[in-house]
């Protein structure tokens, strides 16, 4: 009877299985770094503005020098 080898005694399967597992971990990791936390999105204006660096007062809801000097 032929002699049964285990899969893994194969050279190209143990590299492909150590790839795929380091592959995994990295994606893991990136996972709960980037991604562990949800976001609130209560008011997405803000939270866009506030990221950006700029007031939290859009240029709609601000009033314009025009009917500040007319008053």
């Amino acid at each position: 009877m032929a002699e049964r080898r285990s899969v893994f005694s194969i050279p190209l399967v143990r590299e492909l299985a150590a790839v795929l597992v380091i592959k995994l971990a990295l994606i893991f990791v990136i996972k709960a770094l980037f991604f562990s936390d949800p976001v609130e999105l209560t008011d997405p204006q803000d939270a866009v503005a506030q990221q950006l660096g700029l007031s939290s007062q859009t240029s709609f809801q601000s009033s314009s020098p025009q009917s500040e000097a007319q008053q």
